[in-house]
């Protein structure tokens, strides 16, 4: 099914999975546990009009991943979705000849759309991260998802994202701000122009300012409590939202903080509910690590608790 870019709007919608990106125990791409992974998601209802999957994104461990294999995953992802849901991935990079690399490939492979950050390590200007994005679209046809990464030290503000929101090409924001007033306005001021992803967890609020969906990394273990948070937000019962958030999300929300002392990064925080309900995701890279047995049993009971469906055969 053509996903046309100009009527973004009509099919980029609710929750947006940020896929785990699996390995082997020494550490290699673990390609069928990815495809398995690609076809429960979608089995389980993220499809086209009912939600997205994120590869190669931060809980995909893409600043852990080689440009080759940040490719590798991108076209599976392409192969196994066979269009049957939207699929976007990160760009980012240090290095702006890469992010034009991996963008040229998103669009060769037929992705729906790439994300891109103002660059890390070097603080950035305005105008710096507006001439990035204008070189991007001047090498690539395919649509992007801007990405305020406020928390690595660059807030786009709203006379930036004014500029950004010209550029044909960026269609669509995934929105968190360091203050409320902030992420109000933007959603407020942009919801018209761009498809706007709450990438907080404040999604009764930005979908009552006109976001079109949210991030939901619980998906990747059981996508049907993200497909439920979509119906309760679309049928506007944001009392029962939170309802349905204090019965599992809190509690992890809570759970990664402990983990969160011990290693870093996105991985050990989707793999291992991935991989108690029944997932292959296998570790995350070094120098990330497995959370403890302790940790992993909590986890477990939070779960159950919680009335998540272990797996029985992923095929």
């Amino acid at each position: 099914m053509f996903l046309d870019p100009n009527n973004i709007k009509s099919w980029l919608k609710g929750p947006m999975i940020p896929m785990a990106t699996p390995f082997t125990e020494d550490f290699q791409l673990d390609l069928a546990a990815f495809s398995d992974n690609i076809n429960f998601t979608i089995r389980h209802g993220i499809t086209t009009g009912n939600g997205a999957l994120l590869v190669g994104g931060a809980a995909g461990e893409h600043p852990l991943l080689n440009c080759e294999e940040r490719k590798t995953i991108m076209s599976v992802a392409a192969e196994v979705a066979n269009n049957r849901v939207p699929i976007l991935t990160s760009v980012q990079h240090t290095d702006p000849r890469v992010i034009i690399e991996l963008a040229k490939h998103a669009s060769k492979v037929g992705l729906q759309a790439i994300q891109v950050s103002p660059l890390y390590y070097y603080p950035s200007t305005n105008q710096d991260v507006l001439r990035l994005f204008k070189w991007i679209s001047d090498e690539v046809d395919i649509s992007i998802m801007v990405y305020n990464t406020w928390w690595l030290g660059f807030h786009i503000d709203k006379d930036l994202l004014n500029q950004l929101a010209e550029i044909k090409i960026v269609r669509a924001l995934k929105w968190a701000a360091s203050n409320e007033d902030s992420f109000k306005e933007i959603l407020q001021s942009f919801n018209e122009k761009l498809v706007i992803y709450d990438n907080t967890d404040k999604v009764s609020l930005s979908h009552s300012l006109g976001a079109q969906g949210f991030v939901g990394h619980l998906g990747t273990c059981w996508p049907e409590y993200s497909l439920r948070t979509w119906e309760l937000l679309e049928n506007k019962d944001y009392s029962s939202v939170k309802e349905h958030l204090d019965s599992f999300k809190s509690a992890w929300r809570r759970w990664i903080e402990k983990v969160g002392i011990l290693t870093a990064g996105e991985g050990p925080l989707v793999k291992t509910p991935m991989e108690i309900v029944g997932l292959k995701a296998g570790p995350p890279r070094p120098p990330g690590i497995r959370p403890p047995m302790p940790l992993i049993k909590e986890l477990e009971q939070i779960m159950d608790s919680a009335g998540v469906p272990k797996i029985k055969n992923i095929t």
